[in-house]
């Protein structure tokens, strides 16, 4: 595997790009100029960030188009009702949606989380035909179905129990708190599965060379 540290970047861009920074934009412009506005930047900024990787032969992150789409059904939905509960209701769904999909996608043999976790982890091919043969990705599905679940009966329950601006502090408190048990737990499955495979997982020393790894 790559160094800890470039694991850790590689993710956090992801992160940052496709979530953080886009709920961000919305506050600050919804709390500056209304609704309207704050869709057309949020928008703006999914677009933009293809429309730059395209332009400059860049990969696409797969979640990065799966936001983009999503953020546009969001957008036609509540533009058409003018209610920001709405705008924040209809996450719910796709929340669940993706849920379901992780389950049963893995249930048909063709795990989306296989896919996706190229996103933000680097992972060798020796490594991912190795985790596909132990069925890591079809457990892993069950544990991040479970988690969007948990995700998504706790945003109904901030967005009807709080105000708009306490819902979206509380709301970037819940959703990284819940990623990080799934990712925790995730890797305590790996680990596991490896140990029971004979198999030790070893880190470069630094981001680009293999010599001089360390092994846990």
């Amino acid at each position: 595997m790559a160094h800890p540290l470039a694991i850790a970047r590689q993710a956090g861009r992801t992160v940052l790009l496709v979530s953080a920074l886009p709920t961000a934009l919305f506050y600050v412009t919804m709390s500056a100029a209304g609704l309207a506005p704050a869709i057309a930047v949020t928008l703006g900024w999914y677009y933009g960030t293809l429309v730059l990787k395209a332009a400059r032969k860049k990969p696409i992150v797969g979640a990065a188009m799966l936001g983009a789409a999503l953020i546009t059904t969001r957008a036609i939905v509540a533009l058409s009702t003018g209610s920001a509960f709405i705008y924040f209701l209809q996450p719910v769904a796709g929340t669940v949606i993706t849920a379901a999909s992780l389950a049963l996608t893995a249930l048909a043999g063709r795990p989306l989380l296989e896919r996706l976790a190229h996103d933000f982890v680097p992972v060798p091919a020796a490594l991912t035909d190795r985790l596909r043969a132990a069925k890591y990705f079809h457990r892993a599905s069950a544990l991040w179905s479970l988690m969007y679940v948990g995700n998504a009966v706790g945003t109904v329950w901030l967005l009807t129990s709080n105000s708009l601006g306490s819902f979206l502090v509380l709301k970037t408190v819940l959703s990284p708190v819940l990623t990080g048990i799934a990712v925790g737990l995730s890797y305590f499955l790996l680990r596991r599965l490896l140990r029971r495979e004979g198999v030790r997982l070893c880190f470069s020393h630094d981001d680009d060379a293999m010599s001089g790894r360390f092994c846990d």
